[in-house]
């Protein structure tokens, strides 16, 4: 009973286009298009996997079937950059949840240049907080990654300095 297709790489997926319309605000603007007539969509900047997992978001609201969250923060960043192409709000609130959740000191820089990247402002004050917290800072100062994110990003630099300065 499913009247689209939707092609990811060379993977086809046969969906419900009113469901796929009811979740996404850009499905529904797809598929109410005249783009629509063909009645297959292309989809080319997704990987396979994170399709599978986006679509089942869409129709259960769960990821892993047993609403257990997501199993990875990798996961999660490639999800949150789906949420927000498709307009899904609930994904996106579950991914910043998790990336927030396992914001450690070795990823702590790609958290905050993610954040940053993907308009997540509840995971950059994590990141602020968790850089600020203790000795974090001190330690964090004195990386190569530190250097690379002092060169790219002088904005959440000057916001840390002046933040660390407060404490």
């Amino acid at each position: 009973m499913t009247d689209v297709v939707i092609q990811v790489n060379e993977e086809l997926f046969h969906e419900h286009s009113s469901i796929l319309g009811a979740r996404s605000p850009v499905f529904k603007e797809e598929l109410s298009g005249s783009v629509f007539a063909s009645k297959v969509i292309t989809i080319k900047d997704k990987k396979r996997k994170v399709f599978k997992y986006l679509l089942q978001y869409i129709y259960t609201d769960t990821i892993d079937g047993r609403n257990h969250g997501i199993p990875s923060s990798n996961l999660a960043r490639h999800l949150l950059v789906a949420a927000n192409r498709y307009g899904i709000k609930g994904l996106r609130i579950k991914c910043e949840e998790k990336l927030i959740k396992d914001i450690s000191m070795n990823p702590v820089w790609s958290c905050f240049i993610f954040g940053e990247e993907n308009n997540c402002s509840k995971l950059k004050e994590a990141c602020f907080k968790f850089t600020t917290a203790g000795t974090n800072l001190a330690k964090l100062v004195f990386t190569e990654e530190y250097l690379q994110f002092m060169q790219n990003y002088p904005d959440l630099v000057a916001e840390l300095r002046k933040r660390s300065m407060l404490l």
